[in-house]
């Protein structure tokens, strides 16, 4: 029998490609970038990005949206918020590991508009960032994750403790309830690395948290310098070695580059190459303040009180262990630590030679000049297009219960749906009903741990999808999850997806399902889309994001830009 090799060999000797080989279609590739026109002197207090696109209009060149990146600048700072009073044994003490962010860059999204000459290609819808972290769970594959994962801030939570040692790490499925849901913080997928080794957190931390002023000279320290590494734009971070017991005082600051592909913000994968490009891109992004209270007498946390500053999320998480932030330990009062993360180029608080590396954000898109045949086949009066807009909104379910949920009362041509359960009151004083606000549970950059929901059933115009209600993990699993990615999983060396069925299971329960089927008399037909499902916990509620996504059709002339939905 014949290899699969053996036919990939056969082709390439007998396939003529001489013609491919002669045939360039672009005669230039440039990377160009525009910067926003709302942030002054690196500050962006309006909570929002907003991208003039028409400032790439070119008669000559081709602009590709779908290849577009969005640079932002990041900065985490740390100070006292109160001093300890009373005899003192230790100060308040930051390190480079402190704060560690979320799942990717563009958990500092909320919400994302994306207007094309006067028409709505994407609206804003709240929890952007969970509609681009199912796009790269669903679509990315292991290659990418490898070559983007970096550039875009993406390691995925895993605790799944595999290709360690068994004996070191217990892992999220057999760690105990009392070490990973701490009594003040809730869960805490940050300092029990001694026993979850949560993999995302080690490979962002590496990646994002290089100290600018090392005790010791490291390698790229003392080859670049802190100058060099800021005019290069890579991310680094600076503290106070001594620490600090001085109200208002700085002891920590974190600058980062942030990268996000504008695909993975946008359903535009479909969007065709322009020329006159007009419109805008507006960003509204999360932000957040966290402090934490110390123990008078001791340097144990005894509160953590989370604020939002703008949008939904807290987008870091605070390493609060000996290789990050050590509390104060004093007699009488305790500190109060002051951790605050925000899109922010200015340079409040920073610490020795650090500094911001953008003063702006910044919308990175290629032009491409087109040989004359390749130009005249890209031009075109009716290209038709079709992208996705969605309906994203919160569903509450108290421990115990079932419900039953209308999403939407009517939408044309429905494509998917998503449901991304979080717990509520998970462990901890705090009690959080919005658990995506912690600072210490990477959600929603994964589900909570072990979110199931049970008994899900959902019905597109008062039409059951399933045979019988989903009960075990597994079905749902095989039914959808699994034919995730490039030709539904159906050709072994073409899929992709990064969700094992472990990982599923576990903390990234993305409830995903087709909408997509129908017949062709009722494209166009306005569709309910009902939920019904239960909280398994008798103890905590549960929070699920759903998503649902629909069609968009779209004519563009791509030579002048004009739009409109068909």
């Amino acid at each position: 029998m014949s290899s699969d090799g053996d036919h990939v060999a056969f082709q390439n000797s007998v396939n003529d490609n001489l013609e491919e080989s002669n045939t360039v279609l672009f005669n230039d590739k440039n990377y160009t970038f525009i910067t926003d026109s709302t942030s002054s002197a690196g500050s962006f207090s309006s909570g929002q990005i907003q991208f003039d696109l028409s400032t790439l209009a070119s008669q000559s060149s081709f602009v590709n949206l779908v290849e577009g990146f969005v640079e932002f600048p990041v900065k985490i700072t740390a100070s006292i918020y109160t001093a300890g009073t009373g005899s003192e044994t230790t100060k308040s003490i930051a390190a480079a590991a402190t704060a560690i962010i979320k799942n990717g860059w563009h958990q500092w999204i909320d919400g994302c508009q994306l207007i094309i000459n006067g028409q709505t290609i994407q609206s804003t819808q709240p929890y952007e960032n969970v509609a681009a972290t199912f796009r790269q769970l669903s679509t990315w594959s292991q290659d990418e994750l490898v070559k983007f994962g970096p550039t875009c801030g993406v390691a995925l939570d895993d605790m799944t403790s595999d290709r360690v040692n068994p004996t070191a790490v217990t892992g999220l499925n057999n760690a105990t309830y009392s070490t990973i849901a701490a009594s003040v913080k809730g869960f805490d997928g940050v300092n029990n690395q001694t026993v979850l080794n949560n993999k995302g957190i080690n490979a962002r931390n590496t990646v994002t948290n290089t100290d600018i002023n090392p005790a010791s000279a490291s390698a790229q320290t003392t080859i670049l310098g802190a100058a060099a590494m800021k005019t290069a734009g890579r991310s680094h971070v600076s503290s106070v070695a001594a620490g600090s017991n001085t109200a208002n005082a700085y002891i920590y600051s974190a600058n980062y580059m942030a990268t996000v592909r504008l695909k993975d913000l946008c359903d535009i994968n479909d969007f065709p190459m322009v020329k006159n490009l007009k419109g805008f891109l507006y960003l509204s992004f999360n932000s957040s303040q966290v402090n934490l209270t110390g123990t008078a007498g001791s340097a144990v946390l005894s509160a953590v009180s989370p604020t939002p500053l703008t949008g939904r999320c807290t987008p870091f998480l605070i390493n609060n262990s000996s290789t990050g932030l050590l509390l104060g330990n004093y007699a009488t009062t305790a500190p109060v630590v002051q951790i605050i993360g925000s899109v922010d180029a200015t340079t409040t608080g920073q610490q020795t030679n650090a500094g911001p590396l953008l003063t702006n954000a910044r919308l990175l898109v290629p032009y491409y000049s087109a040989n004359p045949k390749a130009d005249m086949a890209l031009t075109q009066a009716n290209k038709y297009f079709t992208s996705l807009e969605k309906i994203v909104t919160p569903i509450v379910i108290p421990a115990g219960s079932s419900i039953n949920y209308t999403i939407t009362s009517g939408v044309a041509n429905p494509r998917k749906l998503l449901l991304m359960p979080m717990w509520q009151n998970l462990g901890g004083t705090t009690n959080l009903t919005n658990p995506e606000v912690s600072a210490f549970d990477p959600v929603p950059g994964c589900s909570g741990i072990f979110a199931e929901i049970n008994n899900l059933q959902v019905y597109l115009a008062n039409k059951p999808l399933y045979q019988y209600p989903i009960q075990y993990t597994f079905e749902q699993w095989l039914s959808e999850n699994s034919q995730l990615g490039l030709n539904g999983a159906g050709i072994n060396e073409q899929t992709s997806g990064l969700l094992t069925e472990q990982l599923f299971q576990q903390n990234y329960r993305f409830n995903y399902v087709d909408l997509s089927r129908r017949m062709d008399s009722e494209d166009g037909t306005s569709k309910s889309v009902q939920v019904s499902m239960t909280n398994p916990s008798a103890t905590f509620g549960m929070k699920v994001i759903g998503i649902v996504w629909y069609e968009k059709k779209w004519l563009i002339n791509t030579a002048t830009c004009t739009l409109q939905s068909v």
